[in-house]
């Protein structure tokens, strides 16, 4: 009994995941037409400073998203969510919120202490990860053997 519901779970996952690698390439598509259909508005004349902004928001917005693509697709080539590509979408997320928060002068200089510290604690926490790789699973190890 339990090897059917075993494979229904690994099919729904893997086409749980190709939907949302699917959702997530289009979203990226959009991403890349926003910067090139606001590039215009920011180089064309009359532009403002408004225009710029959300140019910058939209291209780290697309290496945000970039970011979480590279995770799923990292999870069918591993067959698990490697934290040390979590952490690195979690500290391009906050360098995007950090660098906008600066960008439009919405800060404090505690704000930038504590996005700082946040990215800081995200990136030693990305290494010692990477440092101390968890074992493969017995299987592949049988497999590769």
């Amino acid at each position: 009994m339990q090897g059917p519901v075993t494979r229904l779970y690994k099919v729904s996952l893997q086409v749980a995941f190709n939907l949302a690698i699917v959702v997530l390439v289009l979203g990226m598509f959009v991403g890349v037409w926003r910067v090139l259909a606001n590039l215009g508005h920011t180089l064309g004349p009359g532009s403002t400073p408004e225009a710029f902004q959300t140019l910058i928001t939209d291209a780290l917005t697309l290496l945000v998203v970039i970011e979480l693509v590279r995770t799923f697709v990292d999870y069918f080539e591993w067959e698990r969510v490697r934290i040390h590509v979590l952490l690195d979408a979690g500290a391009i997320f906050l360098l995007r919120e950090l660098i906008i928060k600066l960008y439009t002068h919405e800060y404090s200089g505690l704000d930038v202490v504590w996005w700082t510290g946040g990215i800081l604690i995200l990136m030693l926490a990305r290494t010692l990860a990477v440092r101390w790789q968890p074992r493969q699973h017995p299987d592949a190890e049988e497999a590769g053997s």
